[in-house]
């Protein structure tokens, strides 16, 4: 194989590790990613039975994390319990 082949396909597989994370981190914040998450964006948008499915079993997730984070907290700091 030659030097400048070698170069070539250095040079096209940088432009595609370039690409892939221009479009991954491309105008997405955590905010955004975790709403469309919870709001099941991703989601078979043409089955309503998976869709609000999906939509309450997050919403119970999110619910319940907070619930323990927020438990966790109060009985670390002495507010409930011993």
């Amino acid at each position: 194989m030659s030097t400048q082949k070698r170069k070539e396909q250095a040079e096209a597989e940088s432009r595609r590790i370039l690409d892939r994370v221009s479009r991954e981190s491309e105008g997405s914040s955590m905010m955004t990613r975790a709403r469309d998450h919870i709001s099941a964006r991703d989601a078979e948008q043409n089955d309503p039975i998976e869709l609000w499915g999906t939509r309450i079993g997050r919403a119970i997730a999110v619910t319940t994390l907070t619930a323990l984070i927020l438990w966790i907290l109060l009985y670390v700091f002495g507010i409930i319990g011993g």
